[in-house]
């Protein structure tokens, strides 16, 4: 899942027109940002979008904080909190955000009786990877939402349908 995520993510660094088996689409270039004031008014304005409100109606706001460690971002479902490196180039940028979020709306959604174990399946699970794209559906466009879904599928990772 995250070798896929890292792929789509490196397409949204270049963004631009893609050629995705004889199909063409165009793709955003992805946000980057440069300090935690710009991250939580992302979150805040992503949670804020019709598509998400009306898709996740129940979600409440999510804490955003600098995480000490470096390797890695995370989301605390005990507080809703989104936990971001950005002294790591890798962690600054909107895919990172955007799978963060996504953890905090399916978690918040009822992803399942072990979603507050990140290490347990599904966490990264079918409704995990369902919320990440209809989320980039909203925020970045369809055709992103497609190359995401695509690169999950073509790795042998299901993306769960909407009940």
């Amino acid at each position: 899942m995250y070798a896929v995520e890292d792929q789509w993510s490196a397409v949204l660094d270049r963004g631009g027109v893609v050629d995705f088996f004889g199909s063409r689409f165009d793709v955003p270039l992805q946000r980057r940002f440069g300090d935690l004031a710009s991250v939580r008014r992302y979150v805040e304005a992503v949670l804020a979008l019709p598509g998400v409100v009306g898709s996740f109606p129940d979600a409440p706001t999510v804490a955003v904080r600098e995480r000490a460690g470096q390797t890695k971002a995370h989301y605390e479902p005990a507080t809703g909190t989104i936990a971001v490196p950005l002294r790591s180039v890798w962690a600054a940028r909107e895919s990172v955000i955007l799978h963060e979020i996504a953890h905090h709306l399916a978690f918040t959604a009822g992803l399942g009786p072990d979603a507050d174990v990140q290490d347990r399946p599904g966490w990264h699970g079918p409704d995990y990877r369902r919320t990440m794209c209809e989320l980039v559906a909203v925020v970045m466009g369809d055709p992103a939402a497609f190359l995401l879904r695509a690169g999950y599928e073509s790795a042998g990772l299901v993306v769960g349908a909407r009940p």
